[in-house]
């Protein structure tokens, strides 16, 4: 049966209006989660830099002054690390002995960030848009009231004062909101943040200008950016370049930076160039707080087709045990990009979601129904034989620790990243706490099962925690390599 002509047009009209209705209807709900949002109380913090900006941009265009620098710090010169030992099994057995302890030292947790209202709306369509990529996940950055750029026509005290003056009429303010969206949204710790704001001003600013003169006016809106929520950042001039100085709580590897009031602040944008670094002492907010490198919450990368070639990780003792996985590329190419720091930081950081996916369940499955030391002796094995060994200097000709995810992506590993995989994957799967045991070229780890007295210990706060060595190949729980059985090891609790 043919449908009349007129009903069709009827119908056509009928469901435009309908959506238009709801476009309407999705406007006004926008608008007033917006309005209701600028409505909230202003954090004390919110409340200061308001006024600052303005004391600010006077201060900044006094006299920058020239400040020493120093070097970037070169990381701790280890003896030559252990070589992977092959158990004897014809050889007697040692005796199993308590570990003497040098020192106790547990990892710092993070400050808690500056309060800030962070908008809850999601990410919309504006009057201006800048989108952008960093790591493969798409940044939008929005401005319902102006283009974000500025005009900068020399890096001299007086010219960064005015731009910093020009960034405070009200044009940042729903930029810096899309930046803190995207640091909630992709769950960013404060490093990785800094990196993501970095990216998309250079990018941004590249658009507008190639020129040496886009490069800084890149940086002087990233440090306008990363003021405002609430990290504590100065610029500084370096010939024709202006560079970024971030102050950082934990210490970093290989970055130059300047002693500032006491406090270490590293040259985040760095040229190769020589030359002299002038800046000044003045602070944005008592308030402000230094940059945490550490990753202690998954980054949420949205890079789902980015994945490496698949390989296979395979026990020798447990042959059932072969893992299949593959790691993603964009969260490599970050972690590549990262800063070095001391190696216990990277044993904080989690595995992502999606290796998580691969590697936890088969062990799980393996481990399901087993006591808690057959089940750790399993995982032991795995991590003691699936992967195959290099030092750094032999692999990358340099130290180079891993964050676990990277062990599953390149050819070979070292005792602290083998240490580091056994820690995560024991309190993942088994859910017991673990301590790592680092002498002075080796790094071990000592597991807390308390209904085992067997095998060489240490002891911590009354309890016994059993020694599991993951580059002592197929040796088993309670047996720590030989030459390490008197040696004092300093415990690092996770």
């Amino acid at each position: 049966m043919k449908i009349p002509f007129i009903i069709i047009i009827i119908a056509f009209f009928t469901l435009n209006l309908s959506a238009q209705t709801s476009l309407e209807e999705y406007k006004r709900k926008r608008k007033a989660e917006l309005e209701q949002y600028k409505k909230k109380a202003k954090t004390e913090f919110e409340e200061y830099r308001e006024k600052r900006n303005n004391e600010f941009a006077k201060l900044i265009s006094q006299r920058w002054n020239a400040i020493r620098h120093y070097k970037g710090l070169e990381p701790p010169v280890r003896p030559e690390p252990v070589k992977p030992i092959i158990k004897d099994s014809d050889k007697p057995k040692i005796p199993p002995v308590k570990i003497p302890i040098d020192e106790i030292t547990k990892i710092p947790e993070p400050e808690k960030r500056v309060p800030l209202n962070i908008p809850s709306i999601p990410r919309k369509e504006s009057v201006n848009v800048f989108v952008s990529l960093f790591y493969g996940t798409k940044i939008t950055i929005n401005s319902d009231k102006y283009d974000f750029n500025f005009n900068l026509k020399s890096i001299d005290e007086q010219e960064i004062g005015k731009a910093w003056n020009e960034l405070s009429d009200g044009r940042m303010e729903e930029v810096v909101n899309s930046f803190l969206v995207h640091r909630e949204h992709m769950n960013l710790n404060d490093y990785t943040f800094v990196q993501m704001v970095g990216t998309i001003c250079q990018n941004y600013h590249k658009q507008k200008d190639k020129t040496k003169t886009g490069q800084n006016k890149a940086v002087l809106m990233q440090a306008y950016v990363l003021a405002q929520c609430g990290y504590d950042v100065k610029m500084a001039r370096k010939n024709s370049n202006l560079v970024l100085l971030l102050a950082i709580k934990e210490t970093v590897y290989k970055k130059n930076y300047l002693t500032i009031g006491n406090k270490r602040y590293y040259v985040i944008n760095d040229t190769e160039e020589n030359g002299s670094y002038y800046t000044f002492s003045h602070d944005f907010s008592p308030m402000s707080q230094s940059c945490s490198v550490q990753i202690s919450e998954r980054i949420q990368l949205e890079s789902p087709s980015n994945y490496s070639k698949e390989k296979v990780f395979t026990s020798h003792k447990y042959p059932d045990l072969a893992i299949k996985a593959s790691v993603d590329t964009n969260l490599m190419n970050l972690y590549n990009d990262y800063p070095m720091m001391d190696w216990e930081l990277y044993a904080k950081t989690p595995m992502s979601i999606s290796l998580e996916k691969k590697i936890l369940p088969p062990l799980q499955q393996m481990t399901n129904g087993k006591s808690k030391e057959e089940a750790t002796g399993i995982i032991l094995n795995f991590v003691q034989t699936a992967f195959e060994y290099k030092t750094d200097e032999e692999q990358f000709g340099y130290e180079r620790p891993f964050f676990v995810d990277e062990l599953f992506y390149y050819d070979y590993s070292d005792c602290e990243d083998r240490a580091i995989l056994f820690s995560y994957l024991v309190r993942k799967v088994l859910n017991l706490d673990v301590v790592l045991l680092y002498y002075p070229n080796h790094l071990a780890t000592a597991v807390k099962l308390p209904s085992y007295n067997k095998g060489d210990y240490v002891s911590l706060n009354g309890q016994k925690y059993t020694v599991c060595d993951p580059t002592y190949i197929n040796a088993g729980i309670g047996e720590a390599m030989p030459q390490f059985k008197n040696a004092k090891a300093r415990v690092i609790e996770l």
